[in-house]
């Protein structure tokens, strides 16, 4: 099946960016390197890979936890189209980039909040707990901080501040309090 067959409206892919400076506390291409997870709206007939190349993204964030983030794109109906390995200039290491297709709206907001939720999380037992509670969360609340988030991330882009992604980031802490996963 030919990725312009397939039917979606959007399209998220995990990418690495260089880290100004060396993390000690890690090993491998997290060491040198920082993941971000980027949301592509697609429109009708348009082809996944070329709105990566050229389109502007509605949402990046730093994302951890990515095994997981990928598994719930596929729980939300979500269909890979292909993964490439990507390897950084100077490093030995290389990574798998998913380039995974949502089919509605509904699942792409699932998704952002799961994503953002699960990259505040500081251990992966509150995981399973938060997947159930995405899965069935209230589509009113759904879109409410869904768009709050992108809100956040669009003012915080445009003001060029160096921690823009803690402002995004504070709408996925805010449900970890809520719904008291940080216990």
């Amino acid at each position: 099946m030919s990725p312009t067959n397939l039917a979606g409206e959007y399209v998220f892919t995990i990418d690495a960016k260089r880290r100004p400076r060396s993390n000690p506390r890690y090993n491998g291409i997290l060491r040198t390197h920082r993941f971000y997870i980027r949301y592509h709206s697609l429109l009708k007939g348009q082809s996944p890979k070329n709105v990566l190349e050229n389109g502007e993204p509605l949402i990046t964030f730093p994302v951890s936890f990515m095994e997981n983030i990928l598994n719930f794109g596929l729980e939300v109906g979500g269909k890979p189209i292909h993964g490439m390995r990507i390897r950084p200039s100077e490093l030995k290491f290389s990574y798998s980039k998913p380039l995974i297709l949502l089919p509605n709206e509904i699942a792409f907001r699932r998704h952002l909040l799961f994503s953002l939720t699960v990259s505040t999380l500081r251990k992966p037992t509150k995981i399973n707990t938060l997947r159930k509670f995405m899965l069935t969360i209230n589509a009113n609340f759904l879109n409410t901080m869904s768009q709050i988030a992108l809100d956040r991330y669009k003012d915080s882009r445009d003001s060029e501040r160096r921690s823009w992604y803690w402002h995004v980031l504070r709408v996925g802490r805010s449900i970890k309090v809520l719904y008291r996963l940080d216990r």
